[in-house]
């Protein structure tokens, strides 16, 4: 599994698929964004700002002039957004092939989203979890569709207190455990929306991918990167954002994928390397763990699973 070398070199003809993005003018969604238009596929970008979303636009276009994409605004901060976003995609296209669920934040200041939420588990996951709900019957009557939902290596770490999810100013915070409990989230629901949809009958094939330790702009509220000697250790183990979009790109289109699976780099315990199948923690399929955290949010969304 180690040697396995899985490339752009692997993409599928796209062709007639529609796949969402979230995040997708920057980063690792970018680059994903960019992989599949090369191949055909017509992409959504679901992007907070606009001038950025177009210039992400204008510079895959430039690359591939025939590129289909579509930037629909979305703010993962706001369920008014989210509501635009999905809404948007549910009257103009009659199908979603691929959902893309990239974006994020990371270890960032203690701060609310617009409906309340501690930033990071409301962008990271409620966020996604709000937009996933509401595209769910167009991907459940897409035939061979997929939902993919990017975690991190720091989901390793993490663990789920419902006291941290809403924000309160007097609140202790600590950046770092706030984002391992949001990685851990994305992967509780990834499992716990497999068993939900199987219960469905349901044919979507549910998966997940990290990144590995990428080159971006994620990290730049991290702290440590300041401190020349540890900013010097992962300069040299950091991998370019095109090498850390691939576990992504491949849990989205690689045909031999299957449902359940969790991609990531195959050096270094997930550090770097190519895609491959991965292991994440006994804590992240812990049914006990799925069914709390499922209860928390649709009582904190208002969205219901719903086939």
């Amino acid at each position: 599994m180690t040697k396995e070398k899985w490339t752009l070199e692997n993409l599928p003809d796209l062709n007639d698929k529609i796949i969402v993005v979230t995040g997708a003018n920057s980063g690792i969604g970018y680059e994903a964004t960019k992989a599949f238009a090369s191949s055909n596929a017509l992409v959504i970008m679901g992007c907070r700002n606009s001038e950025k979303a177009n210039e992400a636009k204008n510079k895959i276009l430039k690359e591939y002039p025939n590129a289909k994409l579509d930037i629909i605004l979305l703010d993962l901060m706001d369920f008014d957004s989210i509501q635009y976003f999905t809404d948007s995609i549910n009257k103009k296209y009659d199908k979603v092939d691929i959902l893309l669920n990239n974006a994020g934040i990371m270890t960032v200041p203690y701060g609310s989203t617009i409906n309340g939420f501690e930033k990071q588990i409301g962008v990271n996951y409620f966020g996604h979890f709000y937009l996933t709900m509401n595209l769910l019957e167009i991907i459940n009557k897409t035939k061979d569709s997929r939902i993919v939902n990017i975690s991190s290596i720091a989901h390793r770490f993490g663990n789920i207190k419902p006291n941290t999810f809403m924000y309160d100013e007097n609140k202790k915070y600590s950046k770092s455990r706030a984002y391992a409990q949001s990685k851990l989230a994305n992967l509780l629901f990834t499992y716990g929306l497999i068993s939900r949809l199987e219960k469905s009958n349901s044919k979507i094939a549910v998966l997940a991918a990290h990144p590995g330790i990428t080159s971006s702009n994620l990290g730049r509220h991290t702290k440590s990167l300041s401190f020349k000697p540890i900013k010097w250790m992962l300069n040299k183990i950091n991998m370019e954002t095109p090498q850390g979009a691939l576990p992504g790109i491949r849990a989205s289109v690689d045909p031999e994928a299957k449902s359940g699976e969790y991609y990531g780099p195959n050096k270094l315990r997930g550090v770097r390397g190519y895609p491959v199948i991965e292991k994440s923690t006994k804590r992240s399929h812990s049914v006990e763990l799925q069914d709390l955290l499922w209860e928390y949010s649709e009582n904190l969304t208002l969205q219901k699973f719903n086939l």
